[in-house]
């Protein structure tokens, strides 16, 4: 019997349809990604399913005994408390069981139980079974549970006893985070579970899901987790649910060939259709007006096929820019000062001309600070920072406000006082999803999503040639995000990046510079290289994991190929590689030109354009599956040269 199982679920908000029929199941140990377009009803689906609405028609049960846990996409934690308190009413039961335990240990030194034999056995045999319960229930280790758990979220044990009422709204998330987590569910409903955590703590989280033994339902923009985490996927668009086998980016391939087997069968039957119709019309009168008849019964009697649906997707290329100075940025000694604290300590680097650079570092770490201060926004303490000669600057803002006047309609902010018609403007806008009146609607009232989008437009109007990203993901729905990654990988100027999307860093930039402790180092190499050289350089005494990389003064040096989500899962979460062999050599050379081939045809796959071409959709989808096929013998060869290798 599934722990969770969804039957038939219509839901209307406001007289608009937002579920109509969505059916699925949560077997106990599932690893569900929900997936779909922003305001598709993510969030609506975890809710129902969670208890805390309730549906216009269809059923949700639950296995009698089973616990189901919901993360909301905003979750508060009880500000009355502690942060520890918070994290251990996870463990209320146990607790209360402590509670009794030590009532009894104070009865037992009480003498007048001493000096009574009948109540010193009843206290003894009662003080026996609560600490027998406490003991199998974890109670000698449940305090290590959430001390591990706090660090893991990115807590420090400074900050365990403080008020949550002093905390800040992505602190108090993590909190309520860290005591679902803790109370260990049968089914955990999570929706945004990343949202707040910084990069180490999102490693954390993905470890902990992996290993969990109950069930997952995931809704995350994190395409690094779904892979990690996930085994099937649910795609929710038009109100209703289809399943998926396999993790985000097997969804992403499979979602591809079953568009194009459906466009293909409807061409087929508009074809067949024609046909009918066009002989029906020839013989309607002649000598075969029998056949034509029957011909006309054959054709009432087709079940027409649905056009796939093929929603609108925003469409985003940035110009190339002019051929600039080498070095496009320097900071020399930069340091930012607020009242006793630096921020920034003595921070020096350089871009050079169509690099793509990664800013990583903990929350609070001075990333959005360092930014502020490249785009002119804030003014450095001391030490200078310096554009190349007629480099043009492209900001986005992690806090779009910064960057947008919410009195502005949407037109008026876009062409500012650029050189451009009205007309030039909507024809953009509409690349960007604002069609018709929506180009006039104010800043002020556009979601996070769709501030996000406006804030894209300027910056392809603007055509930089550096550009300061201050995570640009953030409100993105998945297909949008993806347009985003494709622009940004052909674009032909410099990018310094600031994110906590891994999945964007690891595809997008060649090196990475680390931001802690106010201090700035460099990472001659892209995201899994870096998470791979903690793992060979970690300190034994400091958390598996942790940013603190080491320095290193290497140059900078092209990327090796992204492994694939399988083959980073075989490595294993800290594993890295072995010294190399000249056929290890040659393997993985072979490895990463199939798997920048495999990335680009999923690319391409993900493109709605390629499907108006059905031989061609064909083609491409049968080229990816004779890559990965070619991947999957390549991936057993290297384990077994680097098994003779370490022979």
């Amino acid at each position: 019997m599934p722990l969770v199982s969804v039957s038939n679920l219509t839901k209307t908000y406001a007289g608009d349809p937002v579920l109509a029929g969505v059916s699925f199941a949560i077997e106990p140990g599932d690893k569900l990604g929900l997936v779909g377009r922003n305001g598709a009803g993510k969030t609506t689906v975890l809710r129902l399913a969670a208890g805390l609405d309730t549906p216009d028609a269809g059923a949700i049960s639950v296995r009698p005994g089973a616990v189901v846990g919901y993360l909301a996409q905003l979750p508060e934690a009880a500000q009355d408390r502690t942060l520890w308190d918070e994290a251990v009413a996870a463990f209320a039961g146990l607790r209360d069981v402590e509670r009794r335990l030590h009532e009894a240990e104070a009865r037992l030194a009480a003498p007048a139980v001493h000096g009574d034999e009948g109540r010193l056995a009843e206290t003894l045999e009662e003080y026996g079974r609560l600490r027998d319960r406490f003991e199998r229930a974890g109670g000698f280790t449940y305090e290590v549970e959430v001390r591990r758990t706090l660090s893991g979220l990115g807590f420090g044990q400074e900050q365990f006893h403080q008020p949550l009422a002093s905390m800040s709204g992505g602190q108090r998330a993590r909190a309520a985070l860290a005591r679902l987590l803790l109370a260990a569910p049968d089914a955990l409903l999570l929706d945004e579970p990343t949202n707040h955590l910084d990069l180490d703590a999102l490693e954390w989280l993905q470890e902990f899901l992996q290993q969990y033994r109950g069930a997952v339902l995931l809704v995350s923009h994190d395409r690094y987790l779904l892979d990690a985490v996930t085994t099937r996927t649910l795609e929710l668009e038009d109100g209703r649910i289809e399943e998926y086998p396999g993790n985000y980016s097997s969804y992403t391939v499979e979602r591809a060939a079953r568009h194009a087997r459906r466009q293909d069968a409807f061409e087929r039957q508009q074809e067949e259709i024609e046909a009918l119709k066009e002989y029906i019309r020839r013989n309607r009168a002649g000598q075969k007006a029998r056949q034509a008849k029957s011909r006309e019964k054959r054709l009432a009697r087709i079940e027409p096929i649905q056009a796939p649906r093929t929603a609108r997707t925003l469409s985003l290329r940035l110009e190339a820019p002019r051929r600039g100075p080498q070095v496009v940025l320097r900071a020399r000694g930069v340091t930012r000062r607020f009242g006793d604290t630096d921020v920034l300590r003595d921070v020096s680097f350089e871009i050079r001309r169509g690099e793509k650079v990664g800013l990583v570092g903990p929350n609070g770490a001075g990333k959005t600070t360092l930014l502020r201060l490249v785009a002119g926004s804030d003014t450095p303490t001391d030490g200078v920072v310096e554009l190349g000669p007629g480099v043009r600057l492209g900001y986005y803002a992690q806090d779009v406000e910064e960057t947008l006047d919410g009195a502005h309609t949407v037109i008026d902010e876009v062409l500012g006082a650029r050189p451009l018609s009205p007309e030039q403007v909507r024809a953009l806008l509409g690349r960007f999803l604002f069609s018709g009146d929506a180009a006039y609607k104010r800043i002020g009232q556009l979601s996070g999503g769709e501030r996000r989008r406006v804030a894209l437009a300027k910056l392809v109007l603007d055509r930089p040639d550096l550009l300061l990203l201050d995570e640009p993901t953030t409100h993105l729905d998945l297909p949008s995000l993806e347009v985003l990654e494709a622009a940004l990988r052909t674009f032909s100027g410099a990018i310094l990046l600031v994110s906590h999307d891994r999945y964007l860093l690891e595809h997008l930039t060649g090196r990475l510079l680390i931001l802690t402790d106010g201090a700035l180092r460099a990472f001659p190499g892209p995201y899994h290289a870096y998470r791979e050289s903690l793992a060979v350089h970690a300190d034994p005494g400091a958390p598996s994991g942790s940013l603190h990389a080491p320095e290193t003064d290497e140059p900078s040096r092209s990327p090796e190929p992204a492994p694939s989500p399988d083959r980073a899962r075989a490595r294993g979460p800290e594993g890295s590689r072995r010294s190399p062999t000249p056929d290890v050599d040659e393997l993985v050379a072979r490895i990463g030109t199939l798997e920048r081939e495999q990335a680009d045809l999923s690319r391409l796959m993900g493109d709605p354009e390629l499907y108006r071409d059905a031989d061609r959709a064909r083609q491409t989808v049968r080229r990816y599956e004779e890559v990965s096929a070619a991947l999957e013998t390549l991936y057993g060869e290297l384990e077994a040269a680097e098994d003779r290798a370490r022979a």
